[in-house]
């Protein structure tokens, strides 16, 4: 099962996921992202976050927000 990374950039600073997780596919992983997106824009009262999908190699495969 592939292995995804969600790196999150808010306000010019990135954190990013150094340990990532596996799911099963590139659509279901944007799912999941979409999700803790609006999870963390309720909670932490942001207007300026997204979420960069990569793959194990560093490619990014979507940006989400």
């Amino acid at each position: 099962m592939p292995r995804y990374f969600f790196h999150m950039h808010s306000n010019g600073d990135v954190e990013r996921d150094p340990i990532g997780i596996e799911i099963p596919s590139l659509a279901r992983a944007v799912a999941e992202a979409t999700k803790a997106l609006t999870e963390l824009i309720d909670e932490e009262a942001l207007d300026e976050l997204r979420l960069e999908i990569m793959d194990q190699s560093g490619r990014v495969l979507a940006k989400v927000g």
